[in-house]
Order: structure tokens, then C-alpha cells, then sequence
């Protein structure tokens, strides 16, 4: 799966130290909703049971360059409706804000609909998260409702916007 600087490949076990860094940086837990500091055993159990699970596929994100700069991926997946949710995130800093996430989201999409034959995709992005929000619309999701006080974070609730698209009205799928 390839886009013009980035391509997803398998999340190994070579990427755990980054991804562990990663999931406990409060700039990125901001926006994935993990709330607790994650340990390193924990996040090896993680890691064993991600590749028993057949509802969870994750994928790292890699420059033309090789340097794995995220995360991104597909869970709760039904293979008999054929849908999942897509999640991830671009967690070295030096790479946020510059396309990369959009890249990357087109060729998940694509990978998703075109090689794993899924008929639709959805993902729930936290309502302050407008630049997220606005990647994923442009891949083709559109809007499909708002969930009241869906998360807890800062001390409040907030709301998240569930956003989904169907394969035939994907971009360019």
C-alpha cells in the first residue's frame, strides 16, 4: 500500500519501541483516546494478542525513506458486513501537519475497499480535531452524526464526529 511518500506495511515487532513512545506522548494520546500511561509489557501483550485477532489489522506508516513515522489501521472489522473502523496516527512530530496522514488515509482506504473487499468504512474523530476531521472528508467520508459527550479528557466531556463512507462513494474506489 503506497502512496507518493508514505506506504503502510506490517507492524512488526521492530516498531514496538517507537509505537510505545508514541502511545504514551500526550500530544498524540490527545487524539486516540488512550488515557492511561502504557507499559512496556503491557504494550508487548498488546502486540501478541494484535496478531491473533482477526477483527484488527495495523499497519505501519513509512516514508520512501524508511523511517516509520505512524500508525494506521482497521478494527472491529466484520468480514460478514464487510465494514471496520479506521484509526491511526502520524506520531513523530517532525511529520504531523504536512499531508502525511492524508497520504496515507487514501491508500488505507484503497487497500480497504480494493484488496480486503470491505463495503464500507467509518471512523469517530474527536470534535476539536478539525484537522482530522477535514483529512478524512476528504477521502470521501462524509459526516453522519455527532455522539454527545462521547469521551472524557481535561476534566470534560466532548463530542466526537462519526463519519463513514460506502466503497462506491470513496475517492476515487
Amino acid at each position: 500500500m503506497e502512496a507518493k511518500r508514505v506506504s503502510l506495511r506490517a507492524l512488526g515487532a521492530e516498531d514496538l519501541e517507537r509505537t510505545l513512545v508514541w502511545v504514551n506522548d500526550p500530544e498524540v494520546t490527545r487524539f486516540t483516546g488512550t488515557v492511561y500511561p502504557i507499559s512496556g509489557s503491557e504494550h508487548q501483550l498488546w502486540y501478541q494478542e494484535l496478531l491473533k485477532d482477526r477483527s484488527r489489522r495495523m499497519f505501519a506508516v513509512v516514508t520512501s525513506e524508511g523511517k516509520h513515522i505512524g500508525n494506521m489501521g482497521l478494527k472491529d472489522i466484520d468480514w460478514i458486513a464487510r465494514k471496520a473502523e479506521m484509526i491511526g496516527y502520524i506520531g513523530d512530530p517532525e511529520f504531523r501537519g504536512k499531508g502525511y496522514g492524508s497520504e496515507v488515509f487514501e491508500a488505507m482506504v484503497e487497500f480497504a475497499f480494493e484488496r480486503m473487499n470491505l463495503h464500507r468504512l467509518y471512523g469517530i474523530v474527536y470534535s476539536y480535531n478539525e484537522p482530522s476531521i477535514k483529512c478524512v472528508e476528504r477521502c470521501g467520508f462524509r459526516r453522519e452524526g455527532v455522539l454527545k459527550d462521547h469521551f472524557f479528557r481535561d476534566g470534560r466531556y466532548h463530542d466526537a464526529v462519526l463519519l463513514g463512507v460506502i466503497r462506491e462513494e470513496g475517492s476515487g474506489t
